[in-house]
């Protein structure tokens, strides 16, 4: 118990997912035809952190992040000014584009009403802060299944499931030669 509420107190104070700094109008980013890159405002908020793009769309998009970097914030800077939204709700549609493009793009379709058979309307709430109930949530079961499943391959990785006498083939000795 006391390592779950170390992982939540760190996770509240590390990613930064539970607060929003309101910008200003000219917080947009520009586009520099020198450098051909977009660059954010000098006044502009700080784009959120890591670890709520890890929670609030998985592991494609963090991962996205941490191995193209300057990609995906030109892709951010990008959504943002043509959208001339908040850099918060810039990453989370950028988030959910890297997660699935397909679903994505057909949320997109049905926010802007152009799908017949589904009611329009409903806007996602991309960007927003993850209430700390779901941050619990998602921690625990992630934790908990990544525990039980690191704790079934050492299981049958140690010959505890070996079926079989030691006179014929045994289960264990098929797929695992070295036990």
């Amino acid at each position: 118990m006391d390592l779950l509420v170390f992982l939540l107190s760190t996770i509240i104070l590390l990613v930064g997912a539970f607060s929003s700094t309101p910008t200003g109008d000219d917080g947009m980013p520009k586009y520099n035809m020198d450098t051909k890159k977009w660059s954010p405002a000098p006044n502009a908020e700080p784009p959120y952190g890591i670890g709520r793009t890890l929670l609030g769309n998985g592991p494609m998009p963090a991962f996205t992040r941490l191995t193209k970097p300057d990609e995906y914030m030109q892709a951010v800077y990008k959504f943002q000014a043509s959208e001339k939204c908040t850099i918060r709700y810039a990453q989370g549609n950028m988030d959910a584009y890297f997660e699935n493009p397909n679903d994505w793009a057909y949320q997109r379709r049905v926010e802007a009403g152009l799908i017949p058979t589904e009611k329009s309307g409903y806007k996602k709430p991309y960007g927003e802060p993850i209430p700390l109930g779901q941050v619990a949530l998602t921690v625990s079961w992630g934790i908990g299944v990544s525990g039980w499943i690191a704790n079934l391959i050492l299981a049958v990785t140690s010959g505890k499931f070996c079926i079989g006498d030691a006179g014929s083939t045994q289960f264990c000795q098929v797929f695992f030669p070295d036990l």
